[in-house]
C-alpha cells in the first residue's frame, strides 16, 4: 500500500461534556480521526493513562514509517496490516470497510470474563488493541479502541466514547462517520458472553441511531454530531421486501451461510402494517404475523442449536421485522 503522509495536529481532543444529571456519570469523547493525538491538557499534566491512544500506531500506517513505534505498538501494528491486507480491496466503499473490521473484531476476540469477576481483575491489556488482537481478550474499551485504530488507519472519521450502560456500569463505544453521516457502533455488544466457534456475528448495534443507542446507552450527547440518515444503517444495508412469510425461512439459511444472526424484512401484507413499534430489545409475539410460526419451528427443527425471536424496529420512517436466530452450545 502506497505511503501516505499526514500532519500530526496537537490539540486536546478530549471533551469532558457537561450538562450531566446526578445519576449520568461525565462522557468521554476521545478523537482520534486522522491521526489527532488523543492526550489532553489535563491528561498530560497528571500523567494520567486512562484513555488509550492509538494515534503512534495510525500515524505510522498512513505515514509509512514505523520507527517512533515501542515493541508492543509493533506488535499492534503488523497484526492491523495483515488484517486490512486481506479484509479491505480497492472497490470497497467506507461501509464495506466498516463492516469488514466489525467482523473481524467479533472474530478475532472474545470478552475477557476476568474482568466480571468479585475483584474486577481480568487479563493485561484488555482495554487496549493489545489485548484485542494479540491476547484475543478484550473489554468494552478494548473493542472501542480497537474499532478506532483500524478506522483511524483507513482514514473514516471516528471518535470514541466512554460513558456507562443503562445499569450505570462503565461503557465504551464508537461513533462513525460514512457518506457524510454518522452512526453508532457497539463491537462490544456485537461479541456476546459466551463466546464459542461458528457462531454467527451479530450486527445489532452496528451503524444505528442515537434513539435507539438511547435504549441501552448513557452519555450526554450534547457536543456530538446528530444521526441524521438510515442510508448506511445495517438494516437498510441488509432488509429486504417480501410478498410471502414463505420466503422468510430461506432468507434466514442464507443469512446463516453467511455467518449472520439476523434478517431483517418488509412487507406490503396487511399483518406487517404495524401501527407502532415495540419497545427496542422487546420481543414480539410471531404469531401476530399469519404464518410466522410454523416458519420459526421448520427453521429450528433443522437447526436444532438455535432459537428464534423477533422485534418491531423502527429504521428512519419504517418499521422493520428483525428476526434473530440464536446459536447456544
Amino acid at each position: 500500500m502506497k505511503a501516505k503522509t499526514v500532519l500530526i495536529l496537537l490539540s486536546a481532543v478530549i471533551l469532558c461534556l457537561t450538562g450531566c444529571t446526578e445519576s449520568q456519570k461525565p462522557t468521554t469523547v476521545v478523537d482520534n480521526s486522522f491521526a489527532v493525538t488523543t492526550s489532553s491538557s489535563a491528561d498530560s499534566e497528571s500523567g494520567n493513562d486512562k484513555y488509550y491512544d492509538s494515534t503512534p500506531i495510525s500515524h505510522a500506517y498512513l505515514s509509512g514509517n514505523t520507527a517512533n513505534l515501542d515493541d508492543k505498538q509493533l506488535e499492534i501494528y503488523n497484526k492491523a496490516v495483515s488484517a486490512i491486507e486481506k479484509l479491505i480491496t480497492l472497490d470497497m466503499n467506507d461501509y464495506e470497510k466498516e463492516l469488514a473490521v466489525h467482523d473481524y473484531i467479533v472474530g478475532c476476540a472474545s470478552y475477557d470474563e476476568a474482568h466480571l469477576n468479585a475483584l474486577g481483575i481480568g487479563l493485561p491489556n484488555s482495554d487496549n488493541p493489545y489485548g484485542c488482537l494479540i491476547n484475543g481478550k478484550a473489554i468494552c474499551s478494548g473493542y472501542s479502541t480497537t474499532f478506532q485504530l483500524f478506522m483511524d488507519m483507513l482514514e473514516i472519521p471516528c471518535k470514541t466514547i466512554y460513558a456507562t450502560d443503562f445499569e450505570g456500569d462503565d461503557h465504551s463505544w464508537n461513533i462513525v462517520q460514512i457518506g457524510g453521516s454518522w452512526y453508532y457502533v457497539d463491537v462490544c455488544w456485537d461479541d456476546p458472553i459466551p463466546d464459542f466457534t461458528d457462531r454467527p456475528v451479530r450486527h445489532k448495534y452496528f451503524n444505528v441511531s442515537k434513539e435507539y443507542m438511547k435504549t441501552k446507552h448513557v452519555w450526554d450527547d450534547t457536543e456530538l454530531p446528530d444521526t441524521d440518515s438510515t442510508k448506511f444503517s445495517y438494516i437498510t444495508q441488509t432488509v429486504t421486501h417480501i410478498n410471502s412469510v414463505n420466503e422468510i425461512e430461506s432468507l434466514m439459511e442464507k443469512a446463516l451461510d453467511n455467518m449472520q444472526d439476523s434478517v431483517a424484512v418488509t412487507s406490503d401484507m396487511s399483518d406487517f402494517q404495524f401501527s407502532e413499534t415495540d419497545q427496542i430489545d422487546t420481543n414480539f409475539n410471531e404469531r401476530n404475523i399469519k404464518g410466522l410460526s410454523k416458519v420459526f419451528d421448520s427453521f429450528c427443527e433443522k437447526h436444532t442449536d438455535y432459537d428464534v425471536y423477533c422485534q418491531r424496529v423502527q429504521n428512519g420512517n419504517d418499521i422493520v421485522l428483525v428476526i434473530y436466530m440464536r446459536k447456544f452450545e
